[in-house]
């Protein structure tokens, strides 16, 4: 059985059009035709039945289909053990890592962890925070690195690292001496406030800032690179962890403000496990010492 049917018989009962399977696999679209009718002639079973102008799994389709997709995983994970081992690795660690950290954190200290431990192939996963216990309960990550406790309870979630939230605001233009940033008031009664970049803080800090200053206009920006390139434009303020910003603050692309108006919180980054091998172990001692 060619893996390469396999592929295209999964990106087909992916996309439910063989012309759509053929784009996103670069082959021309009779090709994915024979390789599906291989793979039926093989198993001896109709994969797929017309509906309108797609195709649509068959029982024997759907039965098939988890087994494909295991045999295809298994496939690529051997391939990339072999493109390690033959690069002189001979162990592996695969990190799950917010967006921010992979940003800020993560390429200093990996960097430096890299140079210590060249023998160990390491695999970066970025993915949301939210989505970091996941990935470390599934097993298709050693251990995550998070800006929010993982919810799942059999998961360790190691708190490291306080990160003091700032409020941050359009640079006016002027050069530092004469440049006076307005009140946190002021902000909030003519600018618009860029929210939910970032978990665990927004929802308390919201209720105190609208029992203070009434018709806060606000708008949702998920993505903290996406929310000081906003701020930086002009488009509004916000309060983000200090190491988000630090470079935009030492190259003026931003300024700080410094305000008692409201109780800001500080947020953590949180080393989240299940079981730890040998070179989670390693990285973990290792960012705790660079944090620390």
């Amino acid at each position: 059985m060619n893996v390469n049917w396999l592929r295209t018989f999964v990106a087909a009962a992916t996309y439910e059009n063989f012309r759509e399977a053929s784009e996103k696999l670069y082959l021309a679209q009779p090709t994915v035709t024979v390789h599906i009718h291989h793979l039926e002639k093989s198993l001896n079973s109709k994969l797929f039945v017309k509906s309108g102008r797609r195709v649509i799994l068959s029982e024997a389709g759907r039965q098939f289909l988890p087994y494909a997709k295991t045999m295809v995983e298994h496939y690529n994970s051997s391939l990339q053990h072999m493109a390690g081992w033959n690069q002189g690795y001979d162990k592996k660690l695969t990190i799950a890592v917010s967006p921010l950290l992979a940003a800020t954190l993560l390429p200093y200290v990996l960097q430096q962890f890299m140079k210590q431990h060249p023998s160990i192939e390491v695999v970066v996963k970025v993915s949301e925070s939210q989505d970091i216990g996941d990935s470390v309960a599934e097993g298709s990550a050693d251990l995550g690195l998070s800006r929010m406790a993982a919810i799942q309870q059999h998961l360790t979630s190691e708190k490291m690292g306080p990160d003091p939230i700032v409020l941050v605001v359009p640079h006016d233009g002027g050069d530092a001496e004469s440049s006076l940033p307005l009140s946190l008031e002021e902000y909030c009664r003519n600018t618009t406030l860029l929210t939910y970049s970032h978990p665990g803080y927004w929802e308390e800090l919201l209720i105190e800032l609208r029992a203070k200053y009434e018709g806060i206009r606000t708008m949702v920006v998920s993505q903290v690179h996406v929310t000081k390139r906003f701020i930086e434009e002009g488009l509004g303020f916000s309060f983000l962890p200090r190491s988000a910003v630090q470079r935009e603050l030492l190259e003026g692309r931003m300024i700080e403000v410094e305000t008692d108006e409201v109780r800001l919180p500080t947020v953590y980054t949180y080393m989240v496990y299940l079981h730890i091998s040998r070179e989670a172990q390693l990285f973990k001692q290792f960012i705790e010492k660079y944090m620390h």
